[in-house]
C-alpha cells in the first residue's frame, strides 16, 4: 500500500492528481491511500510518519508549498515531495529543498507514472541487507539479489556476482523485501522478479 498525501488549495487540481493515481493505482495493481488538504497548515498539523510521499502544490494562499516542505523537512528530512506548479522557474529553490520532481499542473498522467516509477525505482535501491564478510560490515543493495535459498537458520543471499551465507531465517528478512519485487515460491525459495 503506498500511503499519500496531496497539498492543493484548488479542489479541481486535486479532483484530477486523484483521478490520475487512481488510474495508476489500477494499472499497476497497487493500493493507494490519498489523503488531500486544501490548507498547509492542517497538513501539518495531521502529518503522519507512515506517508511515503506528498504532492506539494507551490502557489497557496497564507504558506505556499515552499514553506511548508520546509516546515515539513523538520518533521522528516526524507519524505518524497513532488511539486505539483505552472511555473518552472521555482524549481531551483525546490531542489534546495530537497524536491523529488516538478510535475506541471494540470498533471499528465505519462508524467506521473513515470515519476511514480523512477520513486519505486529510487526506494528499492535505497534497501539494503546487511551482511558480515571477512569480518567488515557489507549493506547489500537488495536490487542485486538474483534469489535468496533458505536453509533452516541460514540464508543463501545470490547476486550475478557472488554468493553470501547469512545466519537469519527466510520469515525476519521476507519483510525487510520490497513485496512488489520479492516473490516466495516455495518455502525455501525467494525470488527477484525484476532479475
Amino acid at each position: 500500500m503506498i500511503k499519500a498525501a496531496i497539498v492543493e488549495d484548488e479542489q479541481q487540481a486535486v479532483k484530477c492528481l486523484k483521478n490520475c493515481l487512481e488510474k495508476y493505482s489500477e494499472e499497476a495493481s497497487v493500493t493507494l491511500d490519498i489523503e488531500a488538504f486544501t490548507d498547509p497548515r492542517a497538513f501539518l498539523s495531521a502529518f503522519r510518519a507512515d506517508l511515503d510521499m506528498v504532492f506539494m502544490d507551490i502557489e497557496m494562499p497564507g504558506i505556499d508549498g515552499m514553506e511548508t516542505t520546509r516546515r515539513l523537512r523538520k518533521l522528516n528530512r526524507n519524505l518524497p515531495v513532488i511539486f505539483l506548479t505552472s511555473h518552472r522557474d521555482l524549481a531551483i529553490e525546490g531542489y534546495e529543498l530537497n524536491a523529488f520532481r516538478f510535475l506541471t499542473k494540470p498533471v499528465e498522467h505519462d508524467r506521473l507514472c513515470r515519476t511514480l516509477a523512477a520513486l519505486e525505482a529510487e526506494r528499492r535501491r535505497q534497501v539494503r541487507i546487511s551482511i558480515t564478510k571477512d569480518g567488515r560490515e557489507l549493506f547489500l543493495p537488495v536490487e542485486d539479489l538474483l534469489y535468496i535459498k533458505s536453509e533452516n537458520i541460514y540464508l543463501s543471499l545470490i547476486t550475478q556476482d557472488h554468493t553470501y551465507l547469512i545466519r537469519k531465517k527466510l520469515k525476519d528478512l521476507l519483510p525487510l523485501l520490497p513485496p512488489s519485487m520479492f516473490c516466495q515460491i516455495h518455502r525455501s525459495y525467494v525470488v527477484n522478479l525484476h532479475r
